[in-house]
């Protein structure tokens, strides 16, 4: 398959050298995987696969390639949130073809600089189509690595304003989290692939690269170690904000009960001059006035603040505030 008589376009761009070919396909429709069947042989439901949102947690294997779906993260600076693409991949003895639907910085780098390298043919195409791969994703798992510093590193400064002050957190703490579990939906299915195609590539390529793929192996296992570290991390974050938050509303609570409490007796009171019926100092029997005019109303006024100034010490000898 070295001598691949595929031609650029939009959609396919390639390069050959030293016999392995690489073909980076970007949103392919049915023309493109006419020309991919009939070249490579691929399998229809492989194709199909490769543009739908699936989770493989195996490498299929066919007689003339490998075929899995990684997926890789994207930090979208408009909305400062992790998305997620998916990148098929099928490795041939002597080719290797990536489909992707959306943007992969990895795959695109990795490709115009072996493109940069074609006049002397070093480079990862000198070592075969196997170690290509290994090299793709190992650009893959960095960019991973990148993205998990930048959580880790997002945790260290929201620790600072969690523990030192008094306001809520939430939002910034929700940012934080989502990245992760998306980190986590990326990560934790290639510890699964990633193994099962390091035990499958010794006898596919016939070439002894397993120790390659191991170390990828080993690589995305720390980084599911980091991450999950991150997230245990963010849960006590949360954990400790809303606690935060928690005795900031009861504080306010406290208050508004308080206050609302010592207005009881002179409502009561209140309620009782409203009524319709003979009171001592009432409109019906006429207004106490042996110390002036408004005689009635200041011990209306007195009999209710004794009465809160005594829920008050009794409070305050429960501890209730």
């Amino acid at each position: 398959m070295g001598d691949s008589e595929i031609q650029n376009t939009d959609k396919i761009h390639i390069q050959t050298h030293g016999g392995v070919s690489w073909v980076d396909v970007h949103n392919p429709d049915s023309a493109v995987f006419e020309i991919l069947r009939q070249e490579y042989h691929l399998h229809p439901v492989h194709m199909s696969e490769s543009i739908q949102k699936v989770q493989h947690t195996q490498v299929e294997r066919e007689d003339e390639y490998l075929f899995f779906v990684l997926h890789f993260p994207a930090f979208d600076t408009t909305t400062g949130k992790i998305l997620i693409g998916q990148l098929a991949i099928f490795l041939g003895r002597d080719y290797l073809i990536t489909i992707r639907t959306t943007d992969c910085p990895a795959v695109t780098n990795m490709f115009e600089s072996n493109m940069s390298r074609a006049e002397n043919e070093e480079g990862q195409f000198a070592k075969g189509s196997g170690h290509l791969l290994y090299s793709l994703i190992d650009r893959l798992l960095s960019n991973i690595s990148e993205m998990t510093d930048v959580v880790v590193s997002e945790l260290d400064g929201i620790e600072d304003i969690v523990f030192d002050n008094n306001d809520s957190d939430a939002q910034r703490i929700g940012k934080v989290r989502q990245k992760i579990v998306r980190l986590r939906r990326v990560i934790g299915p290639k510890r699964i692939i990633l193994d099962d195609l390091t035990q499958q590539v010794d006898s596919f390529m016939d070439d002894a690269i397993s120790k390659y793929y191991a170390s990828n192996v080993k690589r995305v296992n720390k980084l599911w170690e980091v991450i999950e570290e991150a997230k245990e991390t963010v849960e006590i974050y949360k954990d400790a904000d809303f606690t935060t938050s928690t005795e900031k509303t009861n504080k306010v609570l406290t208050l508004l009960t308080l206050v609302f409490t010592f207005t009881i007796p002179i409502t009561v009171v209140g309620a009782l001059y409203g009524m319709n019926v003979p009171l001592p100092g009432g409109s019906e029997s006429g207004a106490w006035t042996f110390l002036g005019a408004y005689t009635s109303f200041g011990i209306v006024v007195a009999i209710s603040f004794c009465f809160a100034l005594a829920m008050y010490v009794y409070f305050k000898s429960k501890k209730w505030f």
